[in-house]
């Protein structure tokens, strides 16, 4: 039986051993092969990285040696590594790209593949598309090659030449300066070795948990959710910190804690950091956010004159942006990049800087975005999983696509936006967005307004709204 190997927001993913396979890893790699050959590319290495998950370093080990059993010059990791980094390897090295073997913040079951291209960023629907058109060519008599769970080919270690790469991104005195005492947690995940070490590196108080390698992540997602790093509030609240945060299982995504126990992610993080760049560095060029990102970015670029740029969900849409010189750019799920790094996004350089902003400008996180919404505007957001029917489902998109009239739950539409899902921006500033996910019966509903209030009624409205349009 075939199994359909499908490429969605941010590579494929699969359940290890069911469809995850070490001949479906093989075939994804000959298509990749092909897709290189077709591309110019192939007489370049490609790299290959993995994460920390079940059989990561198999996967890859396999992957290699049948990819160079192709003729496919390839050079491995020799360590499970951050995707980011992986990314960066691609740009220092000028290789023809990489394949990243993660499922970033997913449950343990689950392993994925990512395909990097040459550019240092998530690679396009253009070329997934593609990579899927040969595989489906190549699937009906494709044999799969004997097992190798080995690798004794060229292997990697660009752990310093990443950090002499972040060197140049950041005050790195400022960091070794500030005083500030950290909690660090890389839920088991591929930041250990790296956060930890590099904020040493520069001088800093640093208590660093979950850096054992643990397939099943403690029982949890490796997301450094709100949820999740809730457990470690208390040790922020009874002083013994300044700041909480994590990364994600392969270090792209972020999250942080204040003394409160506050949790502040990529909607409070992208416009703090793009207002300080271009106020306190004088650093310039457009803000990019995804559709469903905070419109907080878009107050700072007013405040700065700057352009604002709103793609579709995925990151892959935020690099392309960022490779023609933006300044800074983001998703609310927890990632974003800035000029003069990969276009890929990156936990590690985003607590990094937001360590740095906090040094620099000496003041709480709480304390600077309440200053930063007294001149950027008010904002309060909120996300919604409501899980459906497939036939409710349908019936949400089906209405919503073809929606007329002027109000949605009672408000005024003013504009609406269909680049990615459906968004409706109403006459008070405020806006909704629906969303389905492609792989379950679930619709995502983004809230936003200008007030803690307002949005709690808003998010009962908007859901009773989209339920009964559902038919439920």
């Amino acid at each position: 039986m075939h199994v359909q190997i499908k490429f969605g927001t941010d590579g494929w993913r699969g359940h290890i051993a069911d469809d995850f396979t070490f001949g479906n890893v093989a075939l994804v790699g000959s298509a990749i092969r092909l897709y290189l050959q077709e591309t110019g590319m192939a007489e370049k290495p490609l790299l290959i990285g993995y994460d920390r998950r079940f059989a990561a370093e198999a996967y890859s080990a396999h992957l290699a040696c049948h990819l160079q059993s192709l003729g496919q010059a390839v050079q491995v990791f020799s360590h499970a590594c951050p995707t980011p980094v992986v990314a960066y390897a691609v740009s220092h090295l000028q290789a023809a790209g990489a394949v990243m073997l993660t499922a970033s913040h997913n449950p343990y079951h689950y392993q994925g593949l990512k395909f990097i291209p040459w550019f240092a960023g998530p690679a396009m629907p253009e070329t997934t598309d593609r990579i899927t058109e040969l595989l489906r060519e190549l699937q009906p008599d494709f044999v799969e090659p004997r097992l190798h769970l080995e690798w004794h080919g060229e292997s990697l270690d660009l752990r310093e030449e990443y950090f002499q790469h972040l060197d140049s991104l950041l005050n790195n005195s400022a960091l070794g300066t500030s005083g500030l005492r950290i909690l660090y947690t890389a839920m088991h995940g591929c930041g250990a070795g790296y956060v930890d070490e590099y904020l040493r590196r520069c001088g800093m108080e640093v208590e660093a948990l979950g850096l054992e390698r643990d397939v099943y992540f403690g029982g949890g997602l490796p997301d450094p959710s709100a949820s999740r790093l809730a457990p470690l509030a208390q040790r922020a609240r009874d002083g013994e910190f300044d700041l909480v945060f994590g990364t994600d299982g392969d270090a792209d995504r972020f999250g942080l804690l204040d003394p409160q126990g506050r949790w502040f992610g990529a909607n409070q993080a992208l416009p703090l950091l793009a207002d300080y760049l271009m106020a306190d560095l004088g650093r310039k060029g457009a803000l990019i956010r995804t559709v469903a990102t905070s419109h907080l970015l878009d107050g700072v670029a007013r405040l700065h004159g700057a352009e604002l740029i709103e793609t579709a969900v995925g990151f892959k849409y935020v690099g392309d942006e960022m490779r023609k010189g933006a300044l800074i750019g983001g998703e609310e799920s927890g990632g974003l990049s800035i000029q003069g790094h990969v276009p890929e996004k990156d936990g590690i350089l985003a607590t990094l800087l937001m360590l740095e902003m906090l040094a620099l400008r000496g003041q709480s996180l709480e304390t600077l975005l309440e200053e930063l919404m007294s001149r950027a505007g008010q904002v309060a957001y909120h996300r919604i999983d409501a899980h459906l029917t497939e036939a409710q489902k349908s019936r949400l998109l089906s209405t919503l696509k073809d929606w007329d009239a002027d109000v949605l739950a009672g408000r005024l539409i003013i504009s609406r936006n269909n680049i990615d899902g459906y968004k409706f921006v109403f006459s008070d500033g405020s806006w909704a967005m629906f969303r389905a996910s492609g792989t379950e019966p679930l619709v995502r509903v983004y809230v936003e307004t200008s007030t803690q209030a307002e949005l709690e009624q808003s998010c009962r409205e908007i859901e009773a709204e989209m339920r009964r349009l559902a038919g439920d």
